[in-house]
């Protein structure tokens, strides 16, 4: 296995919402940072419905924001609706929720992941983890590739245990049950 010759202090894997929120909060700790992404052009991507917000996901950008992070920056400049939720019962329960333009919301995310200082990020899908002494201490992607970091944040959201297309090819992405665990 190769492994890439720039150590990295924190190594995310997945570049959904959760994953661009910990690469940008680790790098802005002053971090050096590596965000893997299966497909760049799918980074911050919103697959089905392009809403942030709502009842739960309402209540956690609202949390990302109070510390600093960019999603609901970013919701707010690519929004096309903005509505409030359950405004027939009491004020306990309403919440917030936004349309976003899912191509803009996207691009903004990828432009701000992209001028981060202290956060590089790379194109790899990632198969598994390495570990060493009972302790993750890196990743290897399908290339045999290696990524070593000291600490490792997988944020592998809706793709863990799914089904990626590239192209004509379908591949089943799921950890096996060992697969956090010392070898």
């Amino acid at each position: 296995m190769a492994f890439t010759p720039t150590p990295y202090d924190v190594l995310v894997i997945g570049a959904g919402h959760a994953g661009c929120e910990a690469a940008l909060a680790a790098a802005r700790m002053g971090c050096r940072v590596l965000l893997l992404a299966i497909d760049l052009d799918k980074l911050a991507a919103m697959p089905c419905s392009p809403s942030i917000g709502g009842m739960a996901k309402g209540q956690l950008v609202k949390e990302i924001d109070a510390l600093g992070g960019e999603m609901a920056k970013i919701t707010d400049r690519t929004a096309i609706q903005y509505r409030t939720l359950n405004t027939k019962k009491g004020p306990a329960v309403h919440s917030s929720r936004t349309q976003n333009d899912k191509q803009r919301y996207h691009m903004a995310m990828k432009a701000r992941v992209e001028s981060q200082p202290g956060l590089d990020l790379k194109q790899a899908l990632v198969e598994r983890l390495v570990v060493e002494g009972g302790r993750v201490v890196g990743a290897e992607d399908h290339t045999g590739f290696g990524y070593p970091a000291r600490a490792v944040v997988l944020a592998a959201g809706t793709f863990l245990s799914g089904l990626v297309h590239i192209g004509h090819r379908s591949i089943r992405v799921s950890l096996p049950p060992t697969a956090c665990r010392p070898t």
